[in-house]
């Protein structure tokens, strides 16, 4: 017979004896989730933006910045499988 750990994923990351965490808005629909639940999300200026503008790649450097996804938006947007 197997446990329930192994039956059963947890979609948010609950930390043992973390205490109380800091709460971040989703990026998308804009929900309050604890920052130990939400999902990183990665964004930045796209490559193909610059080359319109006629600037070589050595030259710059891509700025990206870490938002973070409540739960249930990350599965709707197949961030996490």
């Amino acid at each position: 017979m197997t446990s329930r750990k192994s039956r059963h994923k947890k979609w948010g990351k609950y930390k043992k004896s973390v205490g109380r965490q800091r709460t971040v808005s989703c990026v998308f629909c804009g929900r309050s989730v604890p920052r130990g639940k939400a999902t990183p999300v990665e964004r930045g200026m796209r490559l193909g933006d610059l080359r319109s503008l006629g600037v070589k790649r050595e030259q710059v450097m891509l700025p990206s910045y870490k938002y973070y996804a409540c739960i249930s938006c990350a599965k709707h947007r197949k961030l996490i499988k």
